[in-house]
């Protein structure tokens, strides 16, 4: 009892507290945002992503609790799977690798200072214990590309097989 008095004198316990601040989510006009699904009532549809809904398949789980609250509140609603937007616009580099960018460094007039460059890009990112590919690949592009035109990809293959066929050829 005397324990209790003497921590009642001094205060309620103290406890650290972190604050962080999640802006709810917000829905779009016409759309109820629940936590993991969104109900359109527009086009009569419970709206969830790939990942929700193949959480919803294991009975015991939140979402399919929450699934089933919703179907429930809206029973001729139709449950969909949220369709993720692609950007067209995005350059993506497919089959950049280290062999290609070493190809594509040999066929340069100046391959062997660029070698050196491409070597010491590679080393300095190992040293740091960092990720190689994602800072070659920034070296390269960057190093290819000029502010007017991008790096292509098609061209660089373009330009390695005619290499090849020349060295082919000579041989």
């Amino acid at each position: 009892m005397l324990y209790c008095v003497q921590n009642m004198r001094d205060g309620p316990p103290k406890t650290n507290r972190v604050a962080t601040y999640r802006p709810a989510p917000r829905a779009q006009k016409g759309h109820t945002m629940y936590n993991r699904f969104t109900v359109d009532f527009i086009n009569k549809q419970i709206i969830g992503t790939k990942a929700s809904l193949n959480k919803a398949k294991y009975c015991d789980s939140d979402e399919y609790k929450e699934l089933c609250e919703l179907v429930e509140a809206h029973p001729r609603f139709k449950v969909v799977e949220k369709k993720v937007k692609q950007n067209k616009s995005k350059q993506t580099y497919k089959k950049l690798d280290f062999t290609f960018i070493e190809k594509y460094i040999s066929i340069q007039t100046d391959a062997e200072k660029i070698m050196i460059e491409y070597t010491a890009v590679k080393s300095a990112a190992e040293s740091m214990n960092r990720s190689i590919y994602p800072r070659v690949k920034r070296w390269f592009i960057e190093r290819f590309s000029s502010t007017d035109e991008p790096f292509d990809m098609d061209k660089a293959t373009r330009a390695i097989e005619n290499a090849a066929a020349q060295a082919g050829a000579a041989a």
